[in-house]
């Protein structure tokens, strides 16, 4: 997301509503697929128990906390537009991207700070109540079978809290520099290191963890900076790899990034819209070079980002190329509650966003977002091997 209107672009994919509430209905009785073992790299591959490991996922941006505006936090008051999702609307997002055949999903919302629903309300202070939400979500996923991709922080403003919250804290100080590198790491640990209260088992010990990111789409953050999270994320976490979030304004093609020796994990987002075109095959070969991991964190499927044709051919750079790890597309919604969907982001419901069954959104046609949808879901199944 790369501004407040990308943040808008929301992409949902959602299932029908009487199918996925029937997959809800019916998913307590079901066996779950559980997890084992930690997702570990070896140069520039992902392996998971000895074997090699590529997946195909979502992001399932809302899932920890929800917003319908995606509206900017009022970092002095506090006032947010944002609310927690329920236990049943978790697990359907889950059991939605488990019937599609996802086995990761990138959960933006998952570092809160500075407003009355974040993980850090205040500097110092941590919400119970919004620890037992995340403890929920990871839980959730494990019993669905996906691993999850967990963002600390955010270069926006928006109702997740963000960079801005901390440097707020300080008086307007450096969020690069103390004391508010202090302060970030401090919220790290609190994270890192929580019991979840649903499975007593430690987030750093839980293999339903994919990897922590230090950021999302912080541009300009110092090579020095990048590193220093990374390893006190290490430090405190060494079952889990860790991401660099770093995208656009500091690109993976620097030497000094690519070198950190405690990141794993190198990723872009690609959106024609943005002037971000799909440059897979340089950037991959670029990380891989380097010894290191190379996923495609976001991208745009929409008919303002390519054609149904540039879709296909976008998608299947990925399965044929062995530097591409996995890849994760923006994003997914399912049902707010039984019969009622999420609303898209923005409001006006103009803004991108695709339905599983197809709809009308004003921006997209019902008929077009089918077709790409049933193009991603085939994807997923062809990267993943689910049936």
């Amino acid at each position: 997301m790369r501004s407040l209107s990308r943040a808008l672009v929301s992409i949902a994919l959602l299932a029908s509503t009487s199918i996925l509430l029937a997959q809800a209905g019916s998913s307590s009785q079901t066996a779950k697929p559980g997890l084992t073992g930690f997702v570990t790299r070896s140069g520039s591959r992902l392996m998971i128990n000895g074997k090699p490991f590529r997946f195909a996922g979502a992001n399932l941006d809302n899932v920890n906390l929800a917003s319908n505006r995606y509206s900017l936090i009022i970092s002095i008051t506090g006032k947010i537009d944002a609310y927690y999702p329920s236990t049943w609307a978790i697990d359907d997002a889950f059991e939605t991207l488990r019937k599609m055949g996802g086995t990761v999903a990138r959960v933006y919302s998952a570092g809160t700070q500075g407003s009355p629903l974040a993980i850090e309300p205040e500097l110092g202070v941590f919400n119970e109540e919004a620890l037992k939400q995340l403890d929920y979500v990871i839980k959730s996923a494990a019993d669905h079978g996906i691993r999850l991709d967990l963002v600390l922080v955010s270069q926006q403003d928006f109702y997740v809290g963000g960079r801005d919250v901390f440097s707020h804290w300080r008086n307007g100080a450096n969020f690069f520099e103390e004391p508010v590198v202090s302060d970030f790491e401090q919220f790290i640990h609190t994270v890192l290191t929580r019991v979840n209260s649903y499975t007593g088992v430690a987030y750093k010990d839980d293999p339903a963890i994919f990897a922590w990111e230090t950021d999302n789409e912080i541009g300009d953050s110092p090579v020095a900076w990048e590193s220093r999270i990374c390893s006190t994320i290490k430090k405190i976490d060494p079952n889990h790899l860790v991401i660099n979030g770093n995208v656009m304004i500091g690109p993976i093609t620097s030497p000094e990034r690519l070198a950190e020796k405690d990141a794993d994990i190198y990723v872009e987002h690609y959106y024609e819209h943005w002037s971000q075109p799909w440059n897979l095959a340089a950037d991959a070969d670029k990380v891989t070079k380097a010894g290191k991991v190379m996923i495609v964190e976001e991208f745009g499927w929409d008919r303002s980002n390519c054609t149904v044709a540039d879709l296909k051919m976008h998608l299947g750079e990925v399965e044929k190329n062995p530097n591409v790890a996995g890849d994760m597309f923006w994003a997914l919604r399912a049902h707010r509650e039984p019969g009622k969907l999420f609303p898209i982001p923005g409001e006006g419901g103009e803004w991108w966003a695709l339905y599983y069954d197809g709809l009308d959104t004003g921006e997209n046609s019902a008929a077009d977002m089918h077709r790409r949808a049933l193009i991603l879901e085939a994807h997923i199944k062809r990267m993943t091997g689910a049936k």
